[in-house]
Parts: C-alpha cells; sequence; structure tokens
C-alpha cells in the first residue's frame, strides 16, 4: 500500500516561502557599498597620481625653459601643458600655482603646485577631498 507524502512539509517556524529573497537584498546592499567605496576609492588614488605626475612635469616644463629659453615658459603656458594631459578628470578643476623664486633666470627655482578636487559618489557623506601635489625644480636655461 502507497502512502500520500505531502510535498511541502511544515517547517518548525512555519511556511518560508520570499526568505531567500530578502536575505538576498540584506546582503546586496552592503557588497554594492562597499564596491562603490572601492571604485571611489581607486578614483581618489588617481587623481592623486596625476596631481604628483603633474607637478612633477611642470616643474620640468619651466625649468627647461628659463628666461634665457628660445620660448621662455610663463604660468598660461605650464596651465596649459599640464590640462592638455589630464585624462578623465575636468580639466577646468585641475588648478595649477606657479612661482619662480625669485625669477625665471638660470640658477634659481621654480615651484608647480597642482591640486584637484575628488567627488566620491558616496560624497553625501564626505563632500569634496582635494588632492595636491607640489614640486620644486632649479631652471637650467
Amino acid at each position: 500500500m502507497r502512502t500520500a507524502t505531502p510535498l511541502r512539509q511544515k517547517g518548525r517556524f512555519g511556511r518560508r516561502n520570499g526568505n531567500t529573497i530578502v536575505e538576498s537584498a540584506f546582503c546586496f546592499l552592503p557588497i554594492m557599498l562597499i564596491f562603490f567605496a572601492i571604485m571611489d576609492f581607486g578614483m581618489g588614488i588617481y587623481a592623486y597620481n596625476f596631481v604628483s605626475y603633474a607637478a612633477r612635469e611642470g616643474s620640468r616644463f619651466a625649468a627647461s625653459r628659463g628666461a634665457q629659453s628660445t620660448s621662455p615658459a610663463t604660468a598660461d603656458s605650464i596651465r596649459d601643458k599640464i590640462r592638455s594631459q589630464a585624462i578623465a578628470l575636468d580639466t577646468a578643476q585641475v588648478s595649477v600655482a606657479t612661482t619662480w623664486n625669485p625669477n625665471n633666470t638660470p640658477g634659481n627655482s621654480v615651484t608647480v603646485a597642482v591640486s584637484y578636487p575628488v567627488s566620491p559618489l558616496i560624497g553625501l557623506f564626505l563632500g569634496k577631498i582635494t588632492v595636491g601635489a607640489s614640486s620644486t625644480m632649479p631652471i637650467a636655461q
């Protein structure tokens, strides 16, 4: 004789339909938050890496184009050189400050300071973070 077995048995806590969806939602949100935080951190590191590279490159550009050069460097030419190399960043927000100590004749020094405001995706809590770097080199020409 054959007995019929029920297709669904009630568990100890009753029916549990839909638990997987709710538990997945509870796990999905923190995982996505961590994912976006990693992306934000990576973009901040990228921006800082570019700013430090741009400061070095700008001071190198200015040091090799002093007052005795055929085309001396100006603050505008240094700013344009740096902004032309900005990839995946808003070039209008790249700030460049150039200082010649005391002037741009050979033997003196030039300092280039570059900064960029980073706006994280989760910026509601942090706001804008400004990364910056500066570089000083002696003027050769």
